[in-house]
């Protein structure tokens, strides 16, 4: 799922947009696309975590779960994603996780925003996100 990231097209500017880097700290396990952070004035925090997974729990509480969740709903629902719909894949991602445990009011939370929502025209869904 992250072969061929560059921390300069995909990373980067994703980053450079939701964290302050004059306080934020960001804890990462040992990816090597996040080892340029510090060199952009990011405060990075590395934990490898080997084989002892209970570690990594500990330092990562629900990022192996929320990542291990996403791949697993990427390539076993969607069968993968473009670049172009990205943003709206994770939001209904983050949408469906934070409700996780209200299966059974997921149909009404889902009629209610069909309802107050505004119409989104096809040519608005197929529209280019990304410059």
């Amino acid at each position: 799922m992250l072969q061929g990231v560059s921390f300069e097209r995909d990373l980067g500017p994703f980053l450079r947009g939701a964290i302050d880097a004059r306080h934020a700290v960001v804890r990462t396990d040992g990816f090597y696309g996040y080892v340029p952070l510090e060199s952009v004035g990011v405060s990075h925090e590395r934990h490898i975590r080997g084989p002892d997974r209970a570690r990594s729990t500990k330092m990562l509480p629900w990022s192996q779960t929320i990542f291990s969740n996403l791949r697993a709903w990427v390539m076993g629902t969607l069968r993968g994603v473009s670049r172009k719909h990205m943003p709206r894949y994770l939001d209904e991602f983050v949408y469906r996780f934070n409700r996780r445990w209200r299966e059974r009011e997921l149909f009404g939370f889902v009629l209610t925003r069909a309802v107050r929502g505004e119409p989104f025209p096809y040519a608005r869904l197929t529209a280019e996100l990304f410059g």
